[in-house]
C-alpha cells in the first residue's frame, strides 16, 4: 500500500520528521514533492515487482519547508520464502555536496568568461597595436624623409610630430611587451652589449623629451669593464622606463643617471629633483596601468621595467620620502657577465650616412609603405642606393632569381596584393635558394623569433628603428658580411 513501516532516527534527522509523525503515512502523497509523486511511484512499483533503483536523485520537502537533496536507492524487500513484501529505501543526503558542486560550476563558469574577455581584450589590443603601427610607420618614415634646410617654423613642427609618433610608439610597443608578459613569452637575448653606448643612446634619446630648465647628465663609471653580455634592446628598455618617468615629474633641477658596478652586479642609478612619491603610493609603483598624480602615459613603463629586471635575476626599486626632502632615486641591479668587445665594432660616431652604393629589394604589399620607405633609405640611410620594390613574396622570389641585393626588407602580411606567402616563408625560401643578402623582418606584431628562424638577420618592428639606428646595424651587417667572405 506504500505506507512508511520503518523510519530510523536519521531519516528523522534529515526531513525533520519523527517516526511517529511518518508512521504508516502514505510515503509518496505525505512527503513527496507533487511534481516528483509519479516518478517516485513508478520506481516503488517497479521494487515491488522485482526491479531495483539506485543513485536516484530525489528533490525532498522537510518540515520546515527546506528543499533537501537524497541519493536515494530503492531495493526489493522479501520475507524468508523470498516473497516480495515491501520496499526498502536508503537515502544519502547530498545536499550540500549538490551546493558545493553548484558553486565549483558557478566559479568555473564565471573564471572561464574572465578568461575569454581577458583573451578578447588582449587579440583587440595587439591588433589595434597592429593596425596602428602601418599609418604610424609611413607617417614616420615621411617625418624622416624631409629635406634638410626647413625654415625654424617648419622644423619644429616636425620635431614636435616625431615626438609624437614616438610617444605612440612607445604605447603601442608598452601594450605588446604586456601581453607577452602575461603569456610568459617575454625572452631576453644574449650579445655583447657597450654599457657606455647604451647610456648614451638613452641620453640621445630622451634629451629632447627633457624640460627646459632641467638639467640631463648621465655619468658611465665601468672602468674597464665597460662589454657585458645581454639583451641591448632590453636593457635599455629599462633605462628608458625608469628616466622617463622621471622627466614626467621634474620640472626643475636635475636628472642624473648614473651606472658603474657593484660587486657582480651592473648597477644604474636615476636620481631627479621632482616631487618625490608619497608613502602611500609607494607600493603600487610597479602595478601595471597605474598613473601618479594625472601624469601622461599608460601606466605600464615601470611594470614593465620590473618584469625585464626580475627576467635577469637582478632588482629594482625606489628611494623616496617627500616628507624629508623632495627628489627620487631609483636603483636597478641587474647580473650581468663581463666580455671582449666583438670584432667588428661600429664606432659610436660612425652615424653618417652610407656613401656605398648599396642595392635595395623592398617587398610590402602597400604601395604607400614602399615610397615612403624608398624615400627614407635615400634620404637618411643611403643616398646613393638602388631600390627595387615588389608587392608580393612571389613576385619577389623571381626578381631574386634574376639580381643580386645587398640588402631585402620583407613585410610580414601581403594579402592586399594578393600574395598568398607572408614574410617569414619568403626569407624561409630566400635561404634556400642561397641569397646571401642582408635580410630585414618588417612587422606590426612580435614576429622576431619567427623572423630569425626563417634565416633573417634582425627585425623591424614598426615604426622602424632611427635613422641613425639603421646606419648603424647597416654597417655592421656589412662589415660582418665581408669579413665572412674574406674568411672562406
Amino acid at each position: 500500500d506504500g505506507n512508511v513501516n520503518e523510519w530510523n532516527n536519521k531519516t528523522a534527522e534529515i526531513t525533520g520528521f519523527y517516526k511517529e509523525e511518518a508512521w504508516n503515512k502514505p510515503l509518496v502523497s505525505t512527503f513527496i514533492v507533487p511534481s516528483l509523486r509519479q516518478s517516485v511511484q513508478e520506481i516503488l512499483d517497479k521494487a515491488l515487482h522485482g526491479n531495483e533503483t539506485s543513485n536516484y536523485e530525489l528533490e525532498f520537502e522537510t518540515k520546515s519547508k527546506e528543499i533537501r537533496y537524497l541519493l536515494v536507492n530503492a531495493t526489493t524487500r522479501r520475507d524468508a520464502e523470498s516473497r516480495i513484501v515491501g520496499v526498502v529505501g536508503v537515502a544519502q543526503d547530498v545536499t550540500d555536496d549538490r551546493k558545493h558542486s553548484e558553486e565549483l560550476r558557478e566559479m568555473q563558469y564565471i573564471r572561464a568568461s574572465q578568461e575569454a574577455k581577458v583573451e578578447t581584450e588582449r587579440n583587440m589590443t595587439a591588433y589595434f597595436a597592429h593596425e596602428l603601427r602601418n599609418p604610424l610607420h609611413a607617417i614616420d618614415s615621411a617625418l624622416n624623409s624631409m629635406p634638410d634646410g626647413l625654415p625654424d617654423v617648419a622644423k619644429s613642427l616636425v620635431d614636435a610630430m616625431q615626438l609624437c609618433t614616438g610617444f605612440m610608439s612607445s604605447i603601442m610597443n608598452n601594450l605588446l611587451d604586456v601581453r607577452k608578459m602575461e603569456e610568459g613569452k617575454m625572452m631576453l637575448n644574449s650579445t655583447p652589449i657597450s654599457l657606455e653606448a647604451t647610456l648614451s643612446s638613452v641620453h640621445k634619446m630622451l634629451l629632447p623629451s627633457v624640460r627646459p630648465g632641467v638639467e640631463f647628465i648621465t655619468h658611465c663609471k665601468t672602468g674597464e669593464k665597460g662589454w657585458v653580455l645581454g639583451d641591448s634592446h632590453r636593457i635599455q628598455q629599462v633605462m628608458t622606463n625608469v628616466v622617463t618617468n622621471a622627466i614626467k615629474y621634474t620640472t626643475s633641477g636635475s636628472i642624473t643617471l648614473v651606472i658603474e658596478w657593484e660587486h657582480e652586479y651592473v648597477r644604474f642609478e636615476c636620481a631627479d629633483t621632482g616631487p618625490g612619491i608619497p608613502l602611500k603610493e609607494q607600493n603600487k609603483l610597479f602595478e601595471r596601468f597605474v598613473q601618479r598624480g594625472g601624469a601622461p602615459g599608460t601606466g605600464l613603463g615601470l611594470a614593465i621595467a620590473k618584469h625585464l629586471v626580475d627576467l635577469t635575476g637582478g632588482s629594482i626599486c625606489f628611494h623616496s620620502d617627500p616628507t624629508i626632502k623632495p627628489g627620487t632615486s631609483c636603483v636597478v641591479k641587474m647580473p650581468l657577465a663581463v666580455c671582449s668587445p666583438p670584432e667588428v665594432v661600429v664606432k659610436e660616431d660612425s652615424n653618417t650616412l652610407i656613401d656605398q652604393t648599396l642595392s635595395f629589394l623592398l617587398i610590402d604589399d602597400v604601395a604607400m609603405n614602399r615610397s615612403m620607405l624608398s624615400r627614407r633609405i635615400k634620404r637618411g640611410i643611403a643616398p646613393n642606393a638602388t631600390i627595387t620594390e615588389a608587392s608580393t613574396g612571389e613576385e619577389a622570389l623571381v626578381i631574386c632569381g634574376k639580381e643580386r641585393f645587398d640588402v631585402i626588407v620583407v613585410d610580414q602580411y601581403m594579402e592586399e596584393a594578393g600574395g598568398v606567402m607572408v614574410g617569414t616563408d619568403v626569407v624561409f625560401a630566400m635561404r634556400r635558394m642561397r641569397i646571401d643578402s642582408i635580410i630585414i623582418g618588417c612587422s606590426g606584431n612580435d614576429m622576431d623569433d619567427l623572423f630569425k628562424e626563417a634565416g633573417a638577420d634582425w627585425v623591424w618592428g614598426k615604426p622602424m628603428p632611427s635613422n641613425v639606428t639603421t646606419v648603424k646595424q647597416l654597417r655592421t651587417a656589412l662589415l660582418m658580411r665581408k669579413d665572412r667572405k674574406n674568411s672562406n
